[in-house]
């Protein structure tokens, strides 16, 4: 099987100040030694503003994210594998938001 990431992984590989994590634990795309987009389960998980988020729902083009406390986390969205296209870019506007906090 293919990685579904491996987009992602080149091209993040070349752009300054962000680690691949591709290792051992989570893994995804680290800012300043923070986790800004997660590998899971062959979906995507990016941080963004909560407004992007809610704006990214309502086109239907992500999910609302619950890790399992019965609450979604407001700041996060799950882009399916379906829409693999959007992600580098969602990535890079991720990362945009991580700078920031």
């Amino acid at each position: 099987m293919s990685d579904p990431y491996a987009d992602l992984k080149e091209y993040f590989a070349t752009v300054e100040d962000v680690m691949v994590n591709a290792g051992r634990g989570s893994q995804g795309l680290k800012f300043g030694g923070k986790m800004f987009a997660m590998f899971y389960k062959g979906d995507l998980l990016v941080q963004l503003s909560p407004e992007r988020v809610s704006q990214l729902i309502a086109a239907g083009d992500g999910l609302a994210f619950d890790p399992g406390t019965g609450k979604q986390l407001a700041d996060r969205i799950l882009i399916p594998a379906a829409k693999r296209g959007s992600w580098i870019d969602l990535c890079v506007e991720s990362k945009q938001y991580a700078e920031t906090r």
